[in-house]
Parts: structure tokens; C-alpha cells; sequence
């Protein structure tokens, strides 16, 4: 059935349904007409039974002075099915009547009869059923046995039956048309969906599915669908952003780097103007590098969990590493970059190259982001349940919008006081991917023109801490 379309799977559904429901139908209301039935005629006999000992009693009063047997006989040519009961003494021998024939005697069972017994037997060529009830006649206790033909109830039975089994296909098949086009009608707007999704392609991401009027699982679906739409739309609209500011950068620098190299080897220059164009040179390859590292890193943090190594690391001279790397950048730039550290060594278990990754994007950040003659500070501290690691800056600082937004990648704050050019928005969206990794927390609090204070959190879980000869403070 998987290989059917959902509109065949309905109609079979609504068709399987529907026969054991009429199965179901079928067996409990036979079964309900023929109880009906034999209690009817169980009824029958009783009624019988009643007016036989009536008539016995009406004889006795009026003092008829015929033998029992031929009162009997009487009673049975005056009535109908008469002849279908017989009377048998408590020993089970035949008091009445004695001349039927073998083939329609009533075979006695072996009960007693002190309850009253009902039971199936064949006379007079014809299914009947026998009621067996010790009864008082004419002051003696006698088996009395009443049968009542059951012909016309099996002809009811069967007539019934035989119905049954003709409506069935033709519902069946009333079932199965209907249940085609109740399934068409509710997959209507299933096939408009499926024709609008068709359409939608990477160059019209604006395109929504028609949403159905009626509040049904369609229409959620549908909705959710949109949703989905337009977080794709989003998504490839800052990745296409992404891309032209990529090639732009890409570009800039290259020509910067090819036209300052080119006028170098035209032109005659002093050593300190050939030393300032290879610094130029050294700017734009920087620049280069650090966007590639952030494609990089990028395309690494979608299968992180296969790539990342941890081990232990001392975060201490971690941050000593990070610090001296940028230390010239920020020197040139007029920035004071200092550093302080514990007495002692703090381990944690990471991946070293990553954690670097994480801290070059901090530092960074902050030189980009401090004026001349402003403080950038890195620290290392210790809580009860964490390793901290902070950086902090007397930059431009941040609003409250953008410090909600600053993770999320590509996203980029109009932040006029850089003093370099915009960014691609992915830097500290990569150092919050790098910090989830590591189960730590990523913070930061600023103010406009107040700085910014950055703090990863690890937590004492993946700390350790070893006894290390001291590192002094910077």
C-alpha cells in the first residue's frame, strides 16, 4: 500500500473501513434477529405449555370422567402442532401419546426437567425446538415435551441473510466511488500547494503557498511551509549580501595589493617608502586572511562534531598567545593591550585551535572598535563552578538593540565610529558557535561609548586546575 498515492490509500482506508463496519453490521444484527427469534418462540412454548394445564384443570372442575390419555388426544386434534409434545413419566417411559412413530418421537435428554430445558431437534422433516418442563397433570408430576417448529423462523433468518449479502458489494462500491471523491475533494488543496511549490524557485523565494480558509491540519501545514519560505528567503537574501561583500573585500584588497606592488617595481622609491608599501601589502593580506578564516570556520562549524580534537589546554597561556599575536596591530593603532592572569595555572578541556579562533575574534573586535589611546584588557579568573576569560575595551561600545542582535550571523550594526571598513557579519556568530561547542557561555555587556565587556564562561565541569610554577602579570 506505500506504493499508492495518498488519494488511493484513502479510498482503501475508507473502503476497509467501511466492509468491516458492515461486516460488524451484519454479524450482530443477525445474530440479534435470531436470539429475537428463538425467544419468541421460546415464548411460544411456554404459552402452550400454560394453555395444555389449563385445559387439564378446566376438565377436572367440570368433572369430565375421560382418561387422562384421551383427554390428550382431544387437546391435540383441537389445536394447532397438537401432535408435537408428548408426555413421559418421571422415569423417562412414554405416557403420550403411544402410537407416534420412531422418526418423529421427541428424544428425550438425559435432565431431569425441574428447571425448564430448551433444546434443537428434527421433526416432522422439519428443525423445531423442544421445550422439556416437569410439570403437575391431574395431581402427578409428568415430563411434559413441547415442540415448536422452526421453519418460519430459519426462512426469516435466511431471507435476511441472503440481503445482506446483496447490499454488501453494491455499498462496497457506493463506498469506494464516494470515498474517491471525498478523498479528491480533501487533497484539492494539497494539489494547489504541490502546483505553487513547483514554481518556487531560488529566484522567486518570495512566492508563499495558498493557504486554505478552512482551520485544518492543510492549513497549518501550510502555513508552516511559509514560514519556512520566508526564513529561506532570509537566509539566502544575508547569504547573497554576504557574497557581494565577500567579492567586494576580496577585490580591494587584491587591487590594492597588485597596484601598490606594481608601482613599486616602476618607480624608484627611498627604503622607508618600499617599507610603507610592503606594510600596505601586509594590511590587505591580513584583511584577506581574516575574511577566509572566517569562511573557514564557517563551513567547519556545520560538521563540528566530526572535526573538533579536545584536549587540555592552559588557558592562561592561551590568552598570553592571543594577546602578543595582535600586540602590534594594537600598537600601531595607538592601543594599550595589557593582560593579567592567576597565580597559577588553570586547565580546561578544549580544542586548542578553535579556542584560539574564539579569542583572536574577541581581540579583534576590540582593536577595531577602540579609538587611538584607548585600553584593551584580556583576564583570566576563577569562580567556585567557573573559569572565566575576559575581554574588555574602551571602545564605542554598543546599543541595547545591538547587543541582542551581535551573535547572529551576517548581521552587522550601523556603527559609524569604525575605524574599518564594515565587516561580514560573521565573526562573533562563529565565536558563539565556537563557545556552544566547548559547553560554554558567551557574554557581553556594553554601553554606547562606554566600551564593551566580553566574558566566556567555562564551566568547573570541564575545568582543571594543576599546581604550575607561577605566571606573572603583564
Amino acid at each position: 500500500m506505500r506504493d499508492f498515492s495518498v488519494r488511493a490509500q484513502l479510498t482503501l482506508w475508507y473502503l476497509l473501513v467501511t466492509f468491516t463496519g458492515l461486516l460488524l453490521f451484519g454479524v450482530l444484527s443477525y445474530g440479534a434477529l435470531r436470539f429475537a427469534l428463538f425467544q419468541g418462540k421460546k415464548s411460544h412454548l411456554q404459552g402452550r405449555e400454560q394453555r395444555l394445564t389449563q385445559f387439564l384443570k378446566e376438565n377436572k372442575v367440570e368433572g369430565t370422567p375421560s382418561p387422562l390419555t384421551e383427554q390428550l388426544r382431544k387437546y391435540a386434534i383441537a389445536t394447532h402442532e397438537g401432535n408435537l409434545f408428548e408426555i413421559r413419566n418421571p422415569d423417562g417411559s412414554l405416557l403420550f401419546p403411544l402410537d407416534v412413530n420412531k422418526e418423529d418421537r421427541i428424544s428425550p435428554g438425559s435432565d431431569s426437567c425441574e428447571q425448564t430445558v430448551y433444546f434443537f431437534q428434527t421433526l416432522e422433516n422439519k428443525p423445531a425446538m423442544v421445550m422439556c418442563h416437569l410439570a403437575l397433570l391431574n395431581g402427578r408430576q409428568e415430563r411434559l415435551y413441547i415442540g415448536g417448529a422452526l421453519d418460519e423462523e430459519f426462512y426469516m433468518l435466511q431471507v435476511y441473510r441472503n440481503a445482506l449479502l446483496l447490499l454488501t458489494p453494491v455499498l462496497l462500491s457506493l463506498s469506494a466511488i464516494s470515498g474517491y471523491f471525498l478523498s479528491r475533494k480533501a487533497l484539492k488543496s494539497v494539489d494547489r500547494m504541490t502546483r505553487a511549490a513547483v514554481n518556487i524557485g531560488i529566484g522567486n523565494l518570495s512566492a508563499r503557498l495558498p493557504v486554505p480558509s478552512a482551520q485544518d491540519e492543510i492549513q497549518h501545514l501550510a502555513v508552516a511551509w511559509n514560514q519556512l519560505l520566508g526564513r529561506l528567503e532570509t537566509a539566502v537574501s544575508r547569504l547573497s549580501k554576504f557574497s557581494a561583500d565577500v567579492s567586494h573585500d576580496l577585490r580591494t584588497s587584491i587591487t590594492v595589493i597588485l597596484a601598490t606592488a606594481q608601482l613599486s617595481l616602476h618607480q624608484r622609491h627611498s627604503e622607508e617608502e618600499y617599507r610603507e608599501d610592503l606594510n600596505k601589502v601586509v594590511m590587505e593580506c591580513r584583511t584577506a586572511s581574516t575574511l577566509l578564516d572566517a569562511l573557514l570556520s564557517l563551513a567547519r562549524s556545520e560538521t563540528f562534531s566530526h572535526e573538533v580534537a579536545f584536549q587540555r589546554i592552559n588557558i592562561c597561556e592561551l590568552v598570553v598567545n592571543g594577546c602578543r599575536r595582535v600586540e602590534d596591530l594594537a600598537e600601531s593603532t595607538g592601543i594599550m593591550l595589557d593582560w593579567h592572569l592567576p597565580d597559577e595555572a588553570m586547565y580546561i578541556e578544549g580544542d586548542e585551535l578553535l579556542l584560539q579562533r574564539l579569542l583572536g575574534i574577541l581581540l579583534d573586535n576590540a582593536i577595531k572598535f577602540t579609538p587611538a589611546h584607548g585600553e584593551i584588557g584580556a583576564a583570566v579568573s576563577r569562580t567556585e563552578s567557573e573559569i572565566v576569560v575576559t575581554v574588555r575595551d574602551t571602545g564605542i561600545g554598543m546599543s541595547e538593540d545591538v547587543r541582542q542582535r551581535v551573535f547572529e550571523r551576517y548581521y552587522q550594526a550601523d556603527l559609524r565610529e569604525r575605524k574599518t571598513q564594515a565587516g561580514n557579519g560573521l565573526g562573533l556568530a562563529i565565536a558563539r558557535w565556537i563557545a556552544d561547542a566547548h559547553q560554554a557561555e558567551l557574554t557581553v555587556e556594553s554601553m554606547p561609548l562606554n566600551g564593551s565587556v566580553f566574558q566566556i564562561r567555562f564551566p568547573a565541569a570541564a575545568g582543571l586546575q594543576a599546581a604550575m610554577p607561577k605566571v606573572q602579570t603583564v
